[in-house]
């Protein structure tokens, strides 16, 4: 079936058969996505080490609201 023809009876879906095909489709997606991730890491940034990201924070934050936006 193309997608053009499942879209076509999707659309002939009462709501809550709508809603199912969506639950479906997200948990399908959901499932892949882990599988996809699974066994890659992530770098967790943390500001513990810089101590300078408060100050360039502060001064972003004051130029804002100098410029009006705060």
């Amino acid at each position: 079936m193309q997608l053009e023809e499942l879209v076509s009876e999707l659309h002939k879906l009462s709501r809550a058969d709508k809603l199912r095909a969506v639950q479906i489709l997200v948990h399908d997606l959901a499932i892949e996505e882990n599988a996809l991730l699974r066994g890659t890491h992530f770098e967790v940034w943390s500001p513990f080490d810089a101590p300078s990201a408060a100050e360039t924070l502060l001064q972003m934050l004051e130029e804002d609201r100098a410029a009006g936006n705060g």
